[in-house]
């Protein structure tokens, strides 16, 4: 009966111990038959108990054979729920499952030599009592199993019911789960597998942030590489830096934070970026060797402690980004290549550069009167366009601008055309048809700069070049007004009805002059100007910090699990200059810059962007009915469009003065009560003529 029972803990049936509840129905353990005489109902229950963990102990074998390809041959006792759950279990196979597998095969392998340790005393009789070996002593011997087995037979069953929700990393989750319990065998038991499968965990880092390489075959790691390798070399309008390598947040253990991983990803992506993009042999197109073999020294020391600490991670993940944040910093992308972009991005983009915005907008205003006077509909081509760019900056300080040859007009197509958002609503108010300035971002400015922020930029050239557009029409009006009033005929003697209408358009044009002066003299200065020296200044002060050439951060075994210090002296007098920390830190302030940009434009509230479109639009077409006006009295229906205009006009610039007025003070809509409404509003309003004129 012995051996019976020894083969009952192997996983094998045979006449005392069969599987229960028997065929057809599945197997969920090892009874003994109802009418086996000669045992008392406690030995039964004390010996099916011991058969039991024999039963769970073939569970686990079949599945370690599943999981490894193997198929049982045996079926008469086979303990599997399904073959639908044996084929996905099968299909959603990887590194960490496998380092699940051998973890659980060292229990087994521990379960048995404890069975071969128990048939050598009964062979050896060794703890024979008068020639009868007690139940009691197989009961004492596998007793830490009667917890282990069916809680890892538990565990297996969840992962099978489960195999999606324990994919990859996500399997993390379930065994953290399962170790926190007050039973210390168990804990042992569950440690040993959770470090097994955190070894994983740390190949898949490891190889990320030291080298840059996804070696992840299973698609199990949260770093993904979206690229496919026919498509590795982009486009002008796909960055690299933020469309190839992007975080599956689905694959995040739970006690990984998210900053954590979103700088284990900026790190890889760093190195595997400055890799594939830089041209070969390239000096600096790999992290240092002494750098990288710190960080991976570091590593290996995390994986190889048998209890994972979370702080310890961070603190090892935050010194790794501290080093290749310098690194990229100061090799690869320099605080002077990017001042170089950004103020490239003011000059055009912003129209920073007064002569090139005002020889832009006198080109257009001839192509468009060009056309208008063609009898035929002429079709706009991109050619004709960007050279109409390389005309406007003959002349301007544009023509010796390296930079400038990066800009180009295109021409959205239809489908572009579906994809309108509210921000881009001023494309096509100069030629009626959407029109882009897009800049060609090289290596390895397209580290720094989006294809989004490239659109956001796009949106406010719209809008700026709309606006002076219009405000140099009203310029020309101006002029036209005083030419025709200087040579037109003279009659002092008119009634003061016609002197009203002589005087009229002047009124007209005057107001609408000092709405536009206002809107742009605000968003030029108080705008972008402002917001353009801070980023700038926070920049160089980075940049001079960098260059002090501060040693590489290190860690030592005894402070990996301590958090940094910092020099108290050296951290005031950052914040004091509001530095930006690295390169990352660099890439959001200027992405907060750039949101500011369109909050100062109006361009991210649809009701102020079309009020102001419209306004615009007044203010066109009134200049069209002067710049026809030959100086003498209006006559009735030119002065009826012009009052009515007028009204229009009045109407629209009060609504934005009201609804400007009433986001100041509750603030909504902008996040807060935003600094710039002040000094736009006080623009505008600093005799109250408007608050009168708004009633």
């Amino acid at each position: 009966m012995l051996h019976e029972l020894l083969l009952a803990l192997s996983g094998l049936s045979g006449d005392l111990f069969v599987p229960f509840p028997p065929q057809p129905e599945t197997a969920t353990t090892f009874k003994i038959p109802p009418d086996f005489p000669f045992l008392h109902e406690a030995e039964k229950t004390s010996l099916e108990r011991l058969a039991a963990l024999g039963f769970y102990y073939r569970y686990i074998v079949l599945f370690l054979d599943r999981q490894r390809g193997r198929k049982e041959c045996n079926t008469e006792s086979k303990p599997v729920a399904s073959d639908a759950t044996e084929e996905n279990t099968i299909l959603h196979r990887g590194s960490y499952i496998h380092a699940f597998c051998n973890a659980l095969n060292e229990v087994l392998v521990d379960f048995q030599k404890t069975v071969i340790e128990c048939e050598i005393r009964i062979l050896n009789k060794e703890d024979n009592m008068g020639g009868v070996v007690p139940v009691s002593q197989f009961v004492s011997a596998f007793g830490d199993y009667y917890i282990i087995l069916p809680h890892l037979h538990q565990l297996i069953i969840e992962i099978e019911k489960n195999p999606l929700n324990y994919f990859g990393s996500r399997i993390l989750n379930l065994i953290i789960e399962r170790c926190n319990t007050g039973v210390p065998e168990l804990r042992i038991i569950m440690l040993r597998i959770l470090q097994a499968c955190h070894e994983v965990m740390y190949k898949h880092i490891t190889s990320w942030i030291v080298y840059g390489h996804l070696q992840d075959p299973f698609g199990e790691f949260f770093v993904k590489d979206e690229t496919p390798k026919a498509h590795i070399k982009e486009h002008f309008n796909q960055s690299k830096w933020h469309r190839r390598f992007v975080l599956d947040e689905s694959l995040i253990p739970n006690h990984i934070p998210l900053d954590v991983a979103k700088s284990i990803q900026f790190v890889g992506k760093a190195i595997a970026t400055v890799r594939n993009s830089a041209r070969p042999h390239e000096k600096n197109s790999t992290l240092p060797h002494s750098l990288s073999s710190l960080h991976l020294q570091h590593l290996l020391q995390l994986s190889s402690r048998p209890i994972f600490r979370q702080i310890e991670l961070e603190n090892v993940v935050t010194i790794i980004r501290d080093n290749v944040a310098q690194w990229l910093w100061q090799v690869v992308l320099t605080g002077d290549k990017v001042v170089e972009c950004l103020e490239a991005f003011r000059n055009y983009f912003l129209l920073g550069q007064s002569d090139f915005a005002l020889s832009l907008v006198e080109q257009f205003e001839k192509l468009t009167a060009s056309r208008s006077m063609s009898s035929r509909i002429l079709t706009i081509k991109e050619q004709e366009l960007n050279s109409l760019l390389v005309r406007t900056s003959v002349g301007t300080l544009a023509e010796n601008d390296p930079a400038f040859e990066n800009f180009r007009f295109k021409l959205s197509t239809v489908s572009e055309q579906k994809t309108t958002t509210p921000n881009n609503i001023f494309d096509n108010v100069i030629l009626g048809v959407p029109l882009r300035l897009e800049y060609d971002i090289g290596w390895p400015l397209d580290l720094f700069v989006t294809a989004e922020d490239l659109d956001k930029y796009g949106n406010i050239f719209s809008f700026l070049l709309s606006l002076r557009r219009t405000q140099f029409r009203l310029q020309r009006v101006w002029t036209h007004l005083a030419i025709a009033k200087k040579f037109g005929s003279v009659d002092n003697k008119l009634s003061n009805d016609k002197n009203y209408r002589m005087l009229m358009p002047w009124k007209v044009r005057a107001a609408m002059m000092f709405f536009v002066d206002c809107l742009w003299g605000h968003i030029q200065m108080d705008i972008i100007e402002s917001n353009f020296r801070t980023l700038v200044n926070r920049i160089n002060v980075s940049s001079t910090h960098y260059r002090r050439q501060r040693p590489t951060v290190t860690l030592d075994q005894s402070t990996i699990s301590e958090k940094r210090t910092t020099n108290n002296d050296e951290r005031m007098h950052i914040n004091e200059l509001e530095t930006l920390r690295d390169f990352e830190d660099i890439r959001i302030g200027h992405a907060t810059y750039l949101g500011d940009l369109l909050r100062g434009c109006f361009l991210e509230s649809r009701v102020c962007s079309e009020t102001i479109k419209t306004s615009l639009s007044i203010c066109d077409q009134v200049c069209g009915l002067l710049e026809r006006w030959n100086g003498y009295v209006i006559d009735d229906e030119k002065f009826s469009q012009i009052a009515r205009l007028d009204n229009e006009f009045r109407n629209q610039v009060s609504f934005l003065f009201r609804t400007l007025s009433s986001v100041n003070k509750t603030g909504e809509g902008f996040g807060g009560p935003p600094r710039h409404l002040d000094q736009l509003l006080l623009r505008m309003d600093y005799s109250k003529w408007f608050s009168v004129w708004s009633v």
